[in-house]
């Protein structure tokens, strides 16, 4: 069966210019400039500290003596915190759904007072606005049985 013209021109999408694709591109090489900078002095660093100690680490590791430090950073960025015991949310916990009427909402300057209502950020993660993560099942179904 034959697609008619008029039935093709809906799936189509239209082309148009994004300006903010020369931003990207203007920016791209500075960054990327940057970063490698930041990665050759902390290469150099690690290369003359390992000449003043053993000279144990291969010439070709020392770049990804880095790659610790960037997933504190990530973490650190993700959870709000560089404890260990605040990263669970990432490996388990039962995420519960925030009721449909405003008996409790998640504001972004709510968040702190939230956690700490909930038991802190040792048994309770905010997902995004509909969601709330608990790292026990006991604590999930007492929230449920609260709220719903």
């Amino acid at each position: 069966m034959k697609v008619s013209p008029n039935k093709f021109a809906q799936y189509r999408t239209g082309a148009h210019y994004d300006p903010h694709i020369d931003e990207f591109e203007e920016e791209f090489w500075p960054m990327m400039g940057i970063l490698f900078a930041i990665l050759a002095i902390w290469t150099g660093v690690v290369h003359f500290i390992d000449w003043l100690t053993f000279d144990v680490i291969p010439w070709w590791i020392e770049p990804f003596t880095i790659v610790p430090f960037l997933f504190l950073m990530a973490m650190n960025e993700k959870f709000d915190s560089l404890n260990p015991l605040h990263w669970w949310p990432m490996v388990w916990g039962y995420e519960a759904k925030l009721p449909e009427k405003d008996r409790i909402t998640i504001r972004p300057l709510d968040n702190e007072r939230i956690i700490e209502q909930h038991g802190g950020k040792m048994n309770v993660y905010i997902v995004d606005y509909e969601h709330i993560k608990f790292r026990k099942r006991k604590d999930a179904v007492m929230f449920g049985l609260r709220y719903f």
